[in-house]
């Protein structure tokens, strides 16, 4: 099976490439009014602004560090395959091919071990509701 691995902080962690759409480079964010607790801003992907959360933000309480291999992971959300959202996470650029077994619960990585998350495990559950009920329009 096929994963992105990526980093939080010091952490790695593998996530199935299945909800995933692309993974782009990252770019500057507009603020949006209104936004549920947790979202950094939007971009326009593709003609749709899509709301974007920084992972380390939530996580660790900094923002994730601006280096080329910071990357915004544009995935479909887990509950409405119509909703994008996007995710900063540092050292977004590898996939990696492992057995789903492998991880019990973690597996070797590029970097250490990595622990395999989903979408719904990894951002609250009030956030990832949020989302979906409130697009994101231009400011």
């Amino acid at each position: 099976m096929l994963f992105l691995y990526f980093r939080i902080g010091d952490e790695g962690f593998a996530m199935t490439i299945d909800p995933i759409v692309e993974v782009v480079p990252l770019t500057e964010l507009k603020k949006v009014r209104g936004a549920p607790e947790g979202v950094a801003g939007s971009f326009e992907y593709r003609g749709r602004f899509v709301p974007v959360i920084d992972l380390c933000a939530l996580e660790l309480g900094r923002p994730a560090h601006r280096r080329l291999s910071t990357r915004i992971i544009v995935m479909r959300h887990p509950r409405d395959d119509a909703v994008l959202l996007g995710l900063i996470a540092e050292k977004a650029t590898e996939m990696l091919r492992l057995d789903p077994a492998e991880f019990a619960p973690f597996a070797p990585g590029p970097d250490g071990l990595v622990q395999r998350v989903e979408l719904e495990g990894l951002l609250p559950a009030a956030l990832l509701a949020a989302i979906r009920s409130q697009p994101v329009t231009s400011q």
